[in-house]
């Protein structure tokens, strides 16, 4: 007996020569054990031996170029089910068309991607330029181009941020978009105008805050939409930036812009508006979290007097 198993051991260790055991394989082609039993189990790439009496899977080498062709494929996008087909009956012809479509699901991506760095790109850029406008001062002029906007259907109450935020995600819904809006600058929401009067004279905003109304709004300058928009005029504006998400910080800026009007000579030709330059998508901090307070205005044109 002890004869009959020492030969047995010989015949299976002459069997194994040149081939490999499923940790070897691993180990060369830089994938998991754990992938190789996955793809024993679907199919795709079953062992040349396995040990009858201790279970262990060995491949061949000629298995190991197999291997690299599977994870090739994977990289260029190949399904398990695409690659399990490709491998099935291949022909040059019929390789060469798989490969062809392979590259026309590249080029696809890579146009998506591109798409996404250029967008990115924008932001970097917008975030830049909003804070670089402020370097000297507080208060500036700004000449914007005519924008467009599509705006939300409901007014929401200032005090109620929940509702302001939800309004914000049903706006990004109507637009789409490859990645989401937030940390865009196109998020915004307009001041009415009849308010301008009662917040100058107001020294207490906290009292009358759940009076106030307004209307939110996403910007869509350089995109296609489905939604029918509506437009702000080009021209000047008047504009400053308060840090923080509390609508008392919006109404002490807005009251510092109406009193710069008042005391320069300026002309509010509409109601104003607020932008989201730097949400909270991008900061824990809230005091980070900056709007744009934008004000339309004209200079007051001073008519000569008649010379006596």
């Amino acid at each position: 007996m002890l004869l009959i198993y020492i030969n047995s051991v010989l015949v299976r260790r002459k069997a194994m020569q040149n081939k490999l055991s499923i940790g070897e394989m691993a180990k060369l082609r830089g994938v998991t054990v754990d992938t190789l039993r996955h793809y024993d189990k679907i199919g795709l790439l079953k062992p040349f031996h396995i040990d009858p009496e201790t279970g262990y899977r060995y491949y061949s080498i000629s298995q190991y170029e197999v291997l690299g062709t599977i994870k090739e494929l994977r990289s260029i996008g190949f399904s398990l089910e695409e690659i399990k087909q490709f491998l099935t009956d291949r022909n040059v012809k019929k390789s060469v068309q798989s490969l062809q479509k392979s590259m026309a699901n590249i080029q696809e991506e890579i146009k998506k991607l591109q798409g996404i760095h250029n967008i990115l790109m924008t932001r970097l850029y917008n975030i830049e330029h909003f804070t670089n406008s402020y370097r000297n001062s507080d208060i500036v002029i700004k000449q914007f181009e005519e924008r467009e906007y599509i705006q939300l259907d409901r007014s929401v109450a200032w005090t109620d941020t929940e509702n302001l935020y939800f309004g914000y995600l049903e706006l990004e819904n109507k637009i789409g978009g490859i990645i989401p809006a937030l940390a865009s600058n196109k998020f915004g929401d307009f001041i009415k105008k009849e308010y301008f009067d009662e917040i100058r004279q107001s020294s207490d905003f906290s009292a009358n805050l759940s009076d106030y109304q307004s209307q939110s709004f996403i910007l869509v300058q350089g995109e296609e939409s489905e939604q029918p928009t509506k437009k702000i005029e080009k021209g000047l504006f008047l504009c400053s930036y308060y840090g923080g998400l509390t609508s008392e910080k919006m109404l002490t800026q807005l009251k510092k812009l109406l009193h710069y009007c008042d005391t320069h000579d300026y002309i509010i030709t509409g109601d104003a508006f607020r932008i989201m330059q730097v949400d909270v998508s991008l900061t824990d901090q809230y005091d980070e979290a900056y709007y744009e307070i934008q004000i339309p205005i004209q200079e007051k044109v001073i008519s000569e007097q008649p010379s006596k």
